[in-house]
């Protein structure tokens, strides 16, 4: 896809420290008070789960809402805005593209939609640039790309190392058991990039569905400032992130919700107060499926015809 269907662009050293979250064990994980869980191999299965349902997600359409809202000072949203999109499936992942339909309830303009277009296109290779940069310096460390695939711009490896984990136990999710993993950073760890700096910032909680291996929920936060240039361009004081993910088929789970509440100071003087929401939903699919699988192929329940 050319670029995340779940985060504006602006947003995706936080995307990419989200798959850290879900997929990252650290190898002296801390023990819980719920018993032993042994945390690598449990991720490891996340990650092989995430990938199969990225790959079913190739085949399918859906639609893209994504709604950026300023607050003031008094935390009273501001100003509001959103787009909707249209993504059409490729023929593996990645190989997605979107349209845009709605500006803010209005249809697009043909510019606005060229526009669009434009800045994905440029996104999709800036990412696939950063991604062969990073694959070229850091090979897998195992036995080949399955074993260590790339995560975001980085080796699965590399990310491994940067979190310390502690499995809180199990807990019913709509009925579903589920494991709930704590999250945080190691200290003194080094950060070469913007990336860098995000992951060695980052904690939370992970719930993983127990029997599919798919991430459930993810609520993250940044525990300590972030800076963009130095500080110069930006400094990041807070940070939320809610990641939501939802059964579609047996076995098949796709991201539905994704906010970020982002506060701090851009241009070392201007108040930064702004939240990003990202909603998928409308999954269609045109694949080989029975009709009762493409009947229900959506989180929240059949999809409605797209106009």
């Amino acid at each position: 896809m050319p670029r995340s269907p779940l985060l504006p662009a602006g947003l995706a050293l936080l995307w990419l420290a989200l798959p850290a979250a879900g997929q990252g064990p650290s190898a002296r994980a801390a023990d819980g008070p719920a018993g032993e869980m042994d945390v690598t191999e449990l991720i490891r299965q996340v990650v092989r789960a995430q990938r199969r349902s990225e790959e079913v997600l190739a085949s399918y359409t859906f639609d893209q809402r994504e709604v950026k809202t300023t607050y003031r000072k008094d935390g009273v949203a501001s100003d509001v805005k959103w787009r909707l999109f249209y993504w059409t499936s490729g023929e593996a992942p990645g190989e997605g593209t979107r349209e845009l339909v709605l500006l803010d309830g209005r249809p697009a303009t043909e510019e606005e939609k060229r526009k669009s277009a434009a800045e994905d296109e440029k996104d999709r290779k800036k990412r696939l640039d950063r991604r062969a940069a990073e694959k070229a310096a850091n090979p897998p460390k195992v036995g080949g790309d399955d074993d260590d695939p790339t995560v975001g711009t980085q080796r699965l490896s590399n990310l491994i190392e940067r979190f310390e984990y502690r499995y809180r136990g199990e807990e019913l999710v709509d009925g579903r058991p589920s494991y709930v993993l704590d999250f945080w950073p190691r200290e003194g760890l080094r950060a070469a990039t913007l990336a860098d700096q995000a992951l060695n910032a980052l904690a939370g909680r992970a719930v993983v569905d127990a029997a599919d291996f798919q991430v459930r929920r993810v609520d993250a936060r940044i525990v300590r400032p972030v800076k963009v240039g130095g500080g110069i361009a930006a400094r990041v004081s807070e940070a939320v992130l809610v990641y939501e993910g939802r059964p579609a088929l047996p076995g098949r789970w796709f991201p539905c919700v994704v906010d970020v509440r982002l506060k701090g100071k851009t241009a070392l003087v201007f108040r930064m107060d702004v939240g990003f929401r990202a909603e998928l939903f409308n999954f269609l699919t045109f694949g080989v499926e029975t009709d009762a699988e493409t009947r229900g192929a959506g989180p929240g329940g059949p999809s409605a015809s797209r106009p």
